[in-house]
């Protein structure tokens, strides 16, 4: 029974990013916290269940984690945004096309980023002249365009790749600002998150919140 309680309380919690960081800076009233799961989960365990099982996740889930190493990635970071990018989200077909037949004709020139998996393609490119760049590519092959994303670019220290925590610590704080990750391309030592433009201050604010905090 014990068990079970642990984990669906463990699960509340991780599903919950503001609970996460209060208890990680100990701001939060565990007693609270408990009665507020209870009230809202409907969890049938009594309260002091819920504690015991809130301040097992705090030193079995939480406090056993990288948060020194992660504020010293954090701190060296630098952070630029740009505004007015699509992304074009195609078939695999077209990596030819981006490989062989854009050299030369310099449409989309250097500056696009490219996502790809074993079937799908996602390529970011500011959205000047779109309809120019959508037609370089065969109609069937497109499966949607995203106007109106935002790009903002995170430079950190190459120690990242290393640091247990450091993109879901990015992830998180960018969700208490309420603002929904489009796609996100971790290419360490840098790190590119597209959100909607009109959420780019909030994101830009989350991430900016993140390296001040680390610098005082």
């Amino acid at each position: 029974m014990t068990v079970s309680i642990n984990n669906q309380v463990w699960r509340y919690i991780a599903e919950d990013a503001s609970i996460q960081k209060d208890l990680q800076r100990d701001l939060i009233n565990i007693r609270g916290l408990a009665r507020y799961l209870i009230d809202k989960y409907h969890i049938s365990a009594s309260m002091d269940a819920v504690i015991s099982a809130i301040r097992r996740y705090e030193t079995e889930c939480v406090f056993e984690d990288n948060t020194k190493a992660i504020d010293a990635v954090l701190y060296s970071a630098v952070i630029t945004t740009k505004n007015y990018v699509t992304c074009i989200t195609m078939k695999e077909h077209e990596f030819k096309t981006i490989s062989s037949d854009f050299v030369g004709k310099n449409i989309l020139k250097e500056n696009f980023r490219m996502l790809k998996s074993k079937e799908i393609i996602k390529l970011f490119l500011n959205q000047k002249d779109l309809e120019k760049k959508i037609v370089l590519f065969s109609k069937e092959n497109i499966l949607s365009v995203t106007k109106d994303l935002a790009e903002v670019r995170i430079t950190m220290h190459s120690n990242a790749t290393e640091t247990v925590g450091v993109l879901a610590r990015i992830s998180h704080e960018i969700a208490l600002h309420d603002v929904a990750i489009y796609e996100m391309i971790s290419a360490i030592p840098e790190m590119l998150i597209y959100v909607k433009s009109d959420d780019l201050v909030r994101a830009h604010k989350a991430v900016l919140g993140l390296i001040q905090e680390n610098k005082k």
